[in-house]
């Protein structure tokens, strides 16, 4: 093993040694009406002086084989940290493919786990994210069968990038579908992009599934996707990653609702 592999692996294990992880969170909100449907859970690096960023620690973590660990840590401070103020808003919590069907996550994800932040599973979504290809389909929708019917909900992560095509979507059938930034980006100025996702919309609003745009940055791209018929959005325009779960501006649902008239 080099130096740097070394050095890497020893600032993971700290980082599951000592948690050093804490959670933030982003506004989902409806394009329709201005209100939140919930929270996206996102998790930031405490460690002094880390040498990676947090998408390439989930990646180091699955390399050194400790993406188990690291996920439990990030789940667990995800859910205490929004204990008292989600209420029944959706807290959208990311699962890697592989994680997601481990006997150790479903225990860890019972009716009496989340008593303890006081939190239902009605109020939970799994976001399958895109970072490793789903082995074993069948167990796998399984699996979502079986959290289904606890009443918890399924939604695909950066639709358009990666592993997450409509494969994803034909044989998981979630409640969202999540559309990643390089589809969403200035896309109030791209014919394509519009067309793909026009065709998006309609697809899944056959089925019964809520669209979410993600990294919505500009009102024009929200104006754009409001037009589209998205259902819901998450972006730097609609509010950042905060520690505190964060209120919906009035101004904001004014544009929304205006854009809807």
């Amino acid at each position: 093993m080099s130096e740097d592999c070394i050095i890497l692996k020893k600032q993971m294990e700290q980082i599951i040694e000592k948690k050093k992880v804490y959670p933030v969170y982003q506004p989902i909100v409806s394009l329709k009406s201005g209100e939140l449907l919930g929270y996206e859970a996102l998790s930031r690096i405490s460690l002094e002086n880390c040498s990676f960023n947090v998408e390439e620690m989930f990646t180091y973590a699955e390399e050194f084989q400790y993406l188990w660990n690291l996920e439990y840590i990030c789940r667990k401070k995800a859910l205490k940290g929004a204990r008292n103020d989600i209420g029944k808003k959706k807290l959208f919590l990311n699962v890697d493919p592989n994680i997601f069907r481990d006997e150790r996550f479903k225990a860890g994800m019972t009716f009496d786990y989340l008593k303890r932040y006081d939190i239902s599973p009605e109020n939970i979504v799994f976001e399958v994210c895109e970072r490793t290809d789903i082995k074993e389909i069948t167990l796998f929708q399984k699996t979502v069968n079986h959290y289904e019917k606890q009443n918890y909900e399924i939604a695909i992560d950066d639709f358009g990038k990666g592993h997450a095509h409509f494969n994803r979507i034909f044989f998981l059938h979630p409640k969202y579908v999540k559309i990643d930034m390089s589809l969403i980006t200035d896309i109030d100025k791209d014919c394509v992009k519009n067309s793909y996702v026009e065709g998006l919309v309609k697809f899944c609003h056959s089925e019964n599934i809520s669209l979410i745009a993600e990294g919505i940055e500009t009102k024009e791209e929200l104006t754009a996707l409001i037009r589209l018929g998205v259902d819901y959005g998450q972006g730097y325009f609609l509010g950042k990653p905060t520690k505190a779960l964060q209120k919906i501006p009035q101004s904001l649902k004014d544009i929304i609702r205006e854009n809807n008239a």
